[in-house]
């Protein structure tokens, strides 16, 4: 390699920065240095920015959503979503059995595998639904049951059911609707099942003497209580566990006490009662737990 004569070494020397460029440079490393300090620091200050917006936002999302699935569980809303947790139903009937349902639960006759009833708690708004939207030919407000009931009766034109019953029982700030088929079930069942009814919260009122009600669209009083042991046309046999002289005499005083049958005769155990407009007569025969009815009809065209 040659090399460099003096006259172009002096060239070289003349290529290298004056002392006022060096210090020009060294300001402008300084100002780079202390540019780029300041947008790390910038950076930091926003990293911790996103931080502190993204758990607020996450904080916020959860409180939303909380209140969201609140709503959607008032009672009021669905008229039963919450009720549903709290929902300890019971009754005395061996024969017939409940499974939960999504709205409460489903009533069932032990070894047949078809509905036969269910209840629910229902809000206003739903009771004034299911009223307007049935013909509904009874409604009564049954005395001394555990909790106040009203009762109302529909029409069914089906093959396997002729009368729906409905009821509506007010459970302190709750409306319990309850509704049975007949004659899936007896009207003996679905009584007892009303007469026996006990909830959580609040406790069932206890009526010490025994309850009476009439079955289906007729006038004559039964006692609640009866179970069912032949049902065979005009002679219906029951088992009344409370079936006792006391509990009887004062049977036979609610049925004169409606004005609506006279006693016209009977010996021993048996009373036999005929309706006002002659149209019915009934003997009733009680054999010490077993209640047996036998009506007869002599206005019945033969």
């Amino acid at each position: 390699m040659s090399k460099f004569s003096e006259e172009q070494w002096e060239l070289l020397k003349k290529l290298t920065p004056s002392e006022s460029e060096r210090d020009r440079m060294r300001m402008h490393l300084r100002s780079s240095i202390r540019n780029s300090k300041a947008q790390k620091k910038k950076q930091r200050i926003f990293d911790l920015k996103n931080v502190v917006l993204t758990s607020l936002f996450l904080l916020l999302s959860a409180g939303l959503l909380f209140q969201v699935q609140k709503y959607d569980q008032r009672e009021d809303r669905a008229g039963h979503s919450q009720a549903v947790k709290k929902f300890i139903l019971t009754w005395d009937l061996d024969t017939v059995y409940s499974e939960r349902s999504q709205e409460g639960y489903d009533f069932y006759k032990k070894g047949e595998s078809e509905k036969v009833g269910f209840a629910e708690f229902v809000n206003d708004g739903k009771k004034k639904e299911i009223l307007s939207s049935k013909a509904m030919n009874v409604e009564d407000e049954l005395q001394n049951f555990p909790y106040p009931t009203k009762l109302y009766i529909e029409h069914v034109k089906m093959m396997d059911v002729s009368l729906r019953y409905h009821f509506f029982v007010e459970a302190g700030n709750e409306t319990l609707y309850l509704s049975f088929d007949y004659p899936k079930l007896e009207y003996a069942d679905i009584f007892q099942i009303i007469g026996s009814l006990r909830l959580k919260n609040p406790a069932p009122y206890h009526h010490e003497k025994p309850l009476y009600v009439t079955h289906g669209y007729g006038n004559l009083p039964y006692p609640v209580g009866l179970q069912p042991a032949e049902i065979n046309g005009d002679t219906e046999k029951y088992i009344w566990d409370r079936g006792t002289d006391r509990n009887m005499k004062d049977y036979l005083a609610k049925i004169q006490a409606t004005d609506v049958w006279k006693q016209t005769g009977g010996e021993g155990s048996s009373f036999i009662f005929e309706s006002a407009d002659g149209m019915v007569i009934v003997k009733i025969t009680r054999d010490v737990k077993e209640l047996t009815y036998q009506y007869t009809y002599p206005g019945r065209e033969e």
